[in-house]
């Protein structure tokens, strides 16, 4: 309700569109319906995705046809959607999700560059929490910002100069964060919410609200 009440131009998700069933229309198709009929709610696989079978997955969303490894975008931000799940499960995939990341990160033209997948890089989480396998040189490559989930709280970090944003509290049961780890900035694991980006000429603005509207964090990135 407080995703529909803001009105954002499109959803972005960062995987476990679904858990412990394959009800896409009653776990997403119901709250989300009006940006997948307008194809502006870009999802990215996360495991369990995986686990209720792709196909459902690739039904809910036609419009991807079939793709988990894409880039989409607008308002002046290009999103670049991996499949983190697939990645980890095969080093041939690793490889070309790094070889296309790459390639597309030096080709675009967008303002603002922003990397999704499921499995967070860095995270202060006590469940899954890091995934050292995908920290990939994105700075280097021209991302201006990486968004992850799998760990369900809220973190925010800052590695080698970029922010990387956890944000895994869109629904299901929250867990617990633990010490934080170098380069963790804010920390919430207390409030289900959703993050919010505007993109100007100069900045990329994100904020992090609970779902009864509280601000938790506000942060900007300015245009190098």
């Amino acid at each position: 309700a407080m995703v529909r009440k803001a009105e954002p131009v499109s959803v972005v998700t960062v995987g476990d569109n679904v858990y412990d069933s394959p009800d896409y229309q009653g776990l997403v198709g119901d709250y989300y319906g009006q940006w997948i009929a307008r194809k502006r709610f870009w999802p990215a696989v996360g495991n369990h995705d995986a686990a209720e079978g792709l196909a459902q997955f690739d039904a809910a969303f036609p419009y991807l046809r079939g793709a988990h490894v894409y880039s989409t975008g607008g308002g002046g931000i290009r999103f670049f959607v991996l499949d983190s799940t697939a990645a980890l499960g095969s080093e041939n995939a690793m490889q070309q999700q790094r070889a296309w990341l790459q390639k597309s990160l030096a080709a675009s033209g967008a303002r603002w560059r922003v990397v999704v997948l499921h499995h967070p890089p860095y995270s202060s989480g006590t469940v899954h929490g890091s995934s050292p396998e995908l920290r990939w040189p994105f700075r280097e490559w021209g991302a201006d910002l990486v968004l992850a989930g799998h760990e369900h709280n809220y973190e925010r970090l800052v590695e080698n100069g970029l922010t990387y944003v956890v944000d895994g509290s869109g629904g299901k049961d929250l867990y617990r964060l633990g010490a934080p780890i170098a380069g963790s900035v804010t920390r919430n694991d207390a409030d289900y919410g959703a993050l919010f980006l505007r993109a100007s000429t100069a900045q990329l603005a994100g904020e992090f609200r609970t779902a009864d509207g509280r601000l938790i964090d506000r942060w900007t990135i300015a245009h190098g």
